[in-house]
């Protein structure tokens, strides 16, 4: 689908007052799942920056899972995918794609985006929890991930 086609679609829905629910995506690989998550917390507040962008290929181009691999074939279908479903619908069909022992690093990159700037709002810290749950971290775990973080500033 092109941008174009996106767009039409977008502005369809607005004057037809269809729901977004008629649409579905899914990640077709575990990479892709990565990339949609981190698209939609990155999304959250509304806005991404470039240099989220550009972060987020640095922290996925050294993991192993992303060996070989061409970072931004994944990241077009996580970005109209959020478009259709938006992040926490993103999140929820990605999450299953997730390896479980993924889920820890996965977690950690995505607060290293989130607290880029320093500060984690409350769109952010909903976010955050909200993947707590999904990824069924212990409360322990995450307070270790984000102290380690921290302790590296």
């Amino acid at each position: 689908m092109t941008l174009k086609n996106v767009f039409k679609i977008s502005v369809f829905n607005k004057l037809f007052k269809t729901s977004s629910s008629n649409f579905s995506y899914s990640p077709r690989s575990e990479q892709e799942a990565w990339i949609a998550i981190m698209y939609a917390c990155m999304y959250i507040d509304g806005n991404i920056a470039l240099s989220e962008i550009k972060k987020m290929f640095q922290l996925v181009e050294k993991h192993p899972l992303f060996t070989k691999k061409q970072v931004a074939d994944y990241y077009q279908p996580a970005m109209l995918g959020h478009r259709k479903i938006g992040s926490y619908a993103l999140i929820d069909t990605s999450t299953p794609l997730v390896a479980e022992n993924n889920k820890p690093e996965l977690f950690s990159m995505i607060m290293e985006l989130l607290l880029a700037d320093g500060i984690l709002g409350n769109k952010e810290k909903k976010i955050a929890r909200y993947l707590t749950e999904s990824f069924n971290l212990e409360v322990i775990q995450v307070k270790k991930i984000i102290s380690e973080m921290l302790g590296k500033r």
